[in-house]
Order: C-alpha cells, then sequence, then structure tokens
C-alpha cells in the first residue's frame, strides 16, 4: 500500500511540473491513422478533452489524408473543421510543389490560410525531389510568410535537406522523428543541425530523455520542438523525455513549448 502511495505522489508531482511547462504540441494527427491500424480515429471535438487531460496548452494539428490521399483533401478537411478548433490550436497543411498549378487548397499562392502556421511536405510518398529547382517557388513563400516546413525523417534524403536549409536560411525547417523511431538516424539529423541554424529537431520519437539532454548540450534548448504524436503515442512518453531529462528549468520550458510558439507567432497571414 506504502509503493502504491509512493507511485501516486510521483505521479501527481509530474503532473505538476508537466503543468508548470505550459506543453505546446506540433504533433497531434486527425483522421484515421496511416501505418497505424489499431490506434483510434481522433476528430475535432475530440481535441479540447485530449488538451484538458494531458495538460497541452495548444497544439498544431494534421491530418492523415495528406499522406494518405491527397495534399488538396488534407487540407480541405482542416479547413472544413477550422471553426471547431479549440482556442490556440492551429493547422499543418500538406504543400506539393507548385509547378504544375493544381486546383484546390495548397500552400505557396496567395495569402495563407488564417488559421495555417505550418507547411508539411512528403517528397517520397508524393514523388517528387527534394530539390531547389522543385520546391523553391514554395519555399520562397513559406519564407515570405515566415511559415515554417515540417519534414517526417523517413521522407527526407538528407543531402538534398541540408542543400535546401542552404539556400533558404530564413526558412524554419522542422525534422520530425516519425513515424518510425529515429535511432541510426540520428547521426545524420545531428550532423544537419550541426551545419546549419535553421533546422530543429522535433522530439516525439527520440529514443529516451538521454538524447534529449545531449541534444540541448550540444545546439542549445532552442533547437529542440515538443511533440506527442498524438493519438498513436501516448503524449506522457514524449512529456517525461522533457520532464526527467538533465536540463534547467528554462531550458524545459524552451523545449515544452516556448521554441514552438515563438515560430508560429512570426507567421504572418
Amino acid at each position: 500500500m506504502n509503493i502504491e502511495k509512493e507511485i501516486e505522489k510521483i505521479s501527481q508531482n509530474k503532473k505538476k511540473e508537466a503543468a508548470r511547462l505550459n506543453f505546446f504540441d506540433a504533433e497531434i494527427w486527425l483522421g484515421k491513422p496511416r501505418f497505424f491500424p489499431l490506434a483510434p480515429d481522433l476528430n475535432a471535438g475530440d481535441l479540447t478533452k485530449v488538451l484538458d487531460d494531458f495538460l497541452i496548452t495548444g497544439a498544431l494539428v494534421s491530418h492523415w489524408d495528406g499522406v494518405a490521399l491527397s495534399a488538396q483533401d488534407c487540407n480541405q478537411s482542416l479547413i472544413d473543421i477550422k471553426n471547431d478548433l479549440p482556442e490556440n490550436v492551429y493547422t499543418i497543411w500538406t504543400g506539393l510543389p507548385l509547378t504544375p498549378e493544381e486546383q484546390g487548397p495548397l500552400p505557396g499562392r496567395g495569402a495563407p490560410d488564417p488559421m495555417l502556421r505550418g507547411v508539411r511536405l512528403f517528397p517520397k510518398s508524393h514523388n517528387f525531389c527534394l530539390s531547389d529547382w522543385v520546391i523553391g517557388e514554395l519555399c520562397e513563400w513559406c519564407v515570405k510568410y515566415g511559415i515554417p516546413v515540417f519534414f517526417w525523417h523517413v521522407e527526407v534524403e538528407w543531402d538534398s535537406l541540408f542543400l535546401i536549409a542552404k539556400k533558404y536560411p530564413d526558412l524554419k525547417i522542422i525534422v520530425e522523428t516519425q513515424w518510425q523511431k529515429i535511432l541510426y538516424q540520428i547521426r545524420n539529423l545531428y550532423s544537419l543541425m550541426k551545419s546549419v541554424k535553421n533546422v530543429y529537431a522535433e522530439l516525439s520519437n527520440f529514443v529516451g530523455q538521454d538524447f534529449v539532454t545531449n541534444a540541448v548540450r550540444t545546439f542549445g534548448a532552442e533547437r529542440l520542438i515538443f511533440g506527442s504524436f498524438i493519438p498513436v503515442n501516448d503524449p506522457y512518453t514524449s512529456m517525461g523525455m522533457v520532464l526527467d531529462a538533465d536540463i534547467t528549468e528554462q531550458e524545459k520550458e524552451l523545449v515544452a513549448g516556448k521554441n514552438l510558439k515563438r515560430i508560429i507567432e512570426g507567421v504572418r497571414t
């Protein structure tokens, strides 16, 4: 019985610490999960409860249609539910090269949607080169409006991503550790972050808090972005990596939410 009380006490202390850090989540996914058939579907109506249950103060939401169906279907789904989103929740659209011009909602032409705070690209799944001569026009648009670009690490060729980051130093590039755990590829990610200063790492699929500690000591706390990958992952896993990392309270606050909020506050809609 004493052990149970001690466990409950530790749990409550962790929750209090998590509440103090004001977690802001870059990785919440709506719709039917791709690659994870046992994961539940999540819709906009679930978000308020999810955020409250897990002490998350805000989020960027994406839609599985972006990789499972098409960029246009994904973005239209996010447009359709934007009035149902809780306060402090914004959207990440899926992007495509702007040539040839295609119908449907796509980032890259005109002013961005008021709820848009990021663009995600799937070069491998959508069969285009991660090269300036293919996505340069979209990169210029993102720079113009201060919009960060997101990439799953499984979707990139590292040499090509390095050249894009060098070509567009004002473009905020967030490498996500999804949808597979980033382990051996961490060497590529670390080398990329060491070479260019506009690349950030999202931590939802790091191997543990030691990697959070090491990344902060190597690059500074400003280069890490918190994400949970709800509903596939339990958000307490990635939150725990931040809570248990051997870094200062101020560094934990940056990783938990301040870094991402600073980036999206620079978006001009």
